[in-house]
């Protein structure tokens, strides 16, 4: 035996506010026929006459009671579900988790206070990690990402351009100098990435220089390679926004070697979404007013 759905309920709700097979039809927007099918497939599934037919006439049985009031439970409830919804995508308030790359939660933090002083009641959060998060599984709310998105339902926007440069610390610019042209990065030691990350150019910009095995080191994160640069190892390729964290960081060469687009990310469910739509557009204001900072341009 077949359980009731919703779609039952509404046959039951529409013939009794239509009073006859052919009202109710009208309000459902169907054939009489349909009506009269439906409602036999659920007398059916219940094992029970909710209605008593006699010609046009008819009324319910205390099963078919049963289930007009249980159809109207249901209306009320479905309504009012939809208006939270309704409200809560509208309100301003709640959480919005933001997710990023480890290596620019410095920059993305200030946003939190600004929002939060706009709208007291709607709290950031911000994720800095080196995976790839599932926005469609609901593992954060906007993304910030240095590669177009792939995935459907996305929504992205570039929002700027991020710069990157070559680095040494001061010491190690007193100790060995530093190259004056990139083919000169073959004499000095070099802090190079994985393979996994060469998909992005600054990742992958260095290997044309590297010489032997011995005169460079691989590490896995942009915050690792700032660690290893600032103790002396070598030389490597960072984003700009680093730089104004670490006052021992010199750049070798005096432009940016790349560019790399970042766009702002989320799923088109959220498109709609005040909470989502307020946090999006400060973000996008913060960033594009740190245009050249972000660039890594004088």
């Amino acid at each position: 035996m077949a359980d009731l759905e919703w779609s039952d309920f509404r046959v039951v709700l529409a013939l009794s506010r239509g009073g006859s097979v052919a009202a109710a039809a009208r309000i459902l927007g169907v054939d009489s026929s349909t009506v009269s099918r439906r409602l036999a497939a659920a007398e059916d599934a219940v094992g029970a006459v909710l209605v008593l037919r006699g010609g046009r006439e008819f009324r319910f049985t205390p099963e078919g009671v049963l289930a007009l009031r249980t159809a109207e439970a249901m209306e009320t409830s479905v309504r009012s579900v939809t208006a939270s919804i309704k409200a809560a995508k509208q309100a301003i308030e709640g959480k919005v988790k933001i997710t990023s790359v480890g290596s620019f939660f410095h920059v993305l933090s200030p946003v939190c206070d600004i929002v939060h002083r706009k709208y007291p009641n709607l709290q950031v959060d911000i994720d800095d990690t080196d995976r790839m998060v599932d926005l469609a599984a609901g593992e954060a709310d906007i993304g910030i990402r240095f590669a177009a998105p792939t995935e459907p339902d996305l929504v992205a926007r570039k929002v700027f351009e991020l710069g990157w440069h070559v680095y040494a610390s001061r010491e190690y610019a007193a100790q060995y100098g530093l190259p004056k042209t990139p083919e000169e990065l073959r004499d000095h030691r070099l802090i190079l990435y994985p393979s996994s990350r060469h998909h992005l150019t600054g990742f992958a910009w260095m290997e044309q220089f590297k010489s032997e095995p011995g005169r460079y080191a691989r590490v896995n994160s942009t915050s690792v390679a700032l660690r290893a640069v600032l103790a002396g190892t070598g030389i490597v390729a960072l984003p700009a926004s680093e730089e104004s964290q670490q006052l021992n960081l010199v750049r070798v060469f005096p432009e940016p070697f790349h560019f790399q687009p970042a766009y702002l990310v989320y799923h088109d469910s959220l498109r709609d979404s005040a909470r989502i739509r307020v946090v999006a557009d400060e973000l996008i204001t913060y960033l594009t007013l740190r245009q050249k900072f972000l660039k890594g341009v004088d």
